[in-house]
């Protein structure tokens, strides 16, 4: 059963798939743009009074292929996370900045207020904040060579793959739940009773994902011996979960939540480099 679901899930996560995937999203992205720009032509034409936070502005018609590329960049942590549990944090906080970005799209105001009044500012503050972050983060991120028995770093890798591919299928099956339930709100629905996107798709992903990377931590400790490494994965456990409560929040309590995420990641990975350069061999 195990070398099933390995089986099943290196498929999944192979360069092929990843390149298919992506393809698939950047056509999609496209597509749905298309579609995003003829709706609201109709809604201006035939009056049709749909929502002004998806249909008031043409540049709000961007908001539709960012959610697609976010979908390529959740696929891609994904796929990062056997081989790197740093690597997978850095995406976390790459999604939300996409998703800060494309919030910038749909509060994006045009009346003359100052830029720090507008509904958009906080948002553009938290993409620009953890765009800054991320760029420490991979900079002092290190080529870790393993500390971990070859035979036993397989087996903790082929763990992490079947874990992703669950995660994966999850992934399939919120998404296509989360663009029916939404799409059809945004046309039936009044204003007052649409649910933001997050609270669709991220909000429960990220969820999940925190569930797996505890999974993970604890299966580590059956593997690990180092102190640095294990203090840096909890660390970045209680960023992923900052990240998701930053979904919940409004604005300006959201980016506090976000600053204060990318900081401790970069923190735990100085402290992490710095422990194991202490440590004796």
């Amino acid at each position: 059963m195990l070398q099933f679901l390995r089986s099943k899930s290196e498929i999944i996560l192979s360069e092929a798939t990843k390149e298919r995937i992506e393809r698939g999203l950047v056509a999609f992205a496209l597509g749905m743009f298309l579609i995003h720009l003829v709706l609201f032509g109709l809604n201006q034409v035939l009056e049709l009074n749909w929502t002004s936070a998806y249909f008031g502005h043409p540049l709000q018609t961007l908001y539709t292929p960012f959610s697609a590329i976010l979908v390529a960049e959740v696929y891609l942590l994904i796929y990062y996370l056997p081989t790197s549990f740093a690597r997978s944090m850095g995406k976390q906080m790459e999604i939300v900045a996409l998703i800060e970005i494309r919030s910038v799209f749909k509060d994006v105001d045009f009346t003359s207020k100052w830029p720090w009044e507008a509904d958009f500012f906080p948002h553009l503050l938290g993409a620009v904040a953890l765009g800054g972050i991320l760029a420490l983060f991979y900079r002092i991120l290190p080529r870790r060579a393993a500390r971990i028995e070859e035979v036993d770093l397989n087996r903790f890798i082929d763990i992490k793959k079947i874990l992703a591919g669950f995660l994966f299928v999850y992934l399939v099956v919120l998404s296509a739940w989360s663009v029916l339930t939404w799409g059809q709100e945004v046309l039936m629905q009044p204003i007052s009773e649409i649910h933001d996107p997050n609270d669709f798709f991220y909000n429960d992903f990220f969820t999940a994902l925190i569930l797996i990377d505890v999974l993970l931590l604890v299966i580590s400790f059956r593997y690990l011996n180092d102190f640095g490494l294990v203090l840096r994965n909890c660390g970045f456990i209680v960023g992923t979960i900052l990240l998701r409560r930053a979904l919940a929040l409004e604005a300006w309590h959201a980016l506090s939540y976000e600053l204060t995420s990318g900081i401790l990641a970069v923190l735990v990975l100085i402290l992490h480099r710095s422990l194991t350069s202490k440590t004796p061999e």
